[in-house]
């Protein structure tokens, strides 16, 4: 199911279905793994309403195969909103990937969205990730020493903002 925008050169972003229950270890955000059964149940949980959810969730898929690779969350009020990544613990690469999906993501934040303002957490062992944060305007506004752990050791988390257009102060 390639979605129609949302792509890049070596990935997309779509929304979520029924069958990515099968694959939930790429992106269901957790410390542990999650069955299908389970995801299923939680896909229908929070997609079951007809009401506009406050955390809107997108898979993240590789285009040379359609393979789910990870997850998007973006938590929102329709003003502003906290985007949360997550790449598949068995994949190498992630900072890579992290990258691509914010180039495919910030303009959609910023055009078709219009949020005021939106963040990204960002692991600090991602240079690739932070440049690319950097380049898209984005800027620097928290750092929570060892928030995130990894396999014997935790790295700080960054928090980056991006102030979109319209809602910018220019400099006199």
């Amino acid at each position: 199911m390639r979605a129609v925008y949302l792509t890049g050169e070596y990935l997309y972003i779509r929304a979520m279905v029924a069958a990515d229950a099968a694959c939930a270890a790429a992106w269901f955000d957790s410390l542990f793994p999650v069955n299908a059964v389970r995801a299923e149940e939680w896909l229908k949980e929070a997609h079951g309403s007809v009401d506009r959810p406050a955390d809107l969730h997108y898979v993240i898929a590789r285009a040379a195969d359609d393979a789910v690779i990870g997850g998007v969350t973006l938590q929102t009020d329709y003003r502003t909103g906290t985007l949360k990544l997550r790449i598949a613990p068995s994949l190498s690469g992630a900072d890579t990937l992290w990258a691509a999906a914010l180039r495919i993501l910030h303009p959609w934040l910023r055009d078709d969205l219009e949020l005021m303002t939106f963040v990204l957490h960002i692991p600090a062992d991602q240079p690739e990730t932070i440049a690319t944060a950097e380049m898209l305007g984005m800027t620097p506004a928290v750092r929570l020493r060892e928030a995130i752990m990894r396999p014997g050791h935790r790295v700080d988390e960054l928090i980056y903002q991006a102030l979109l257009t319209p809602w910018a102060v220019r400099d006199a």
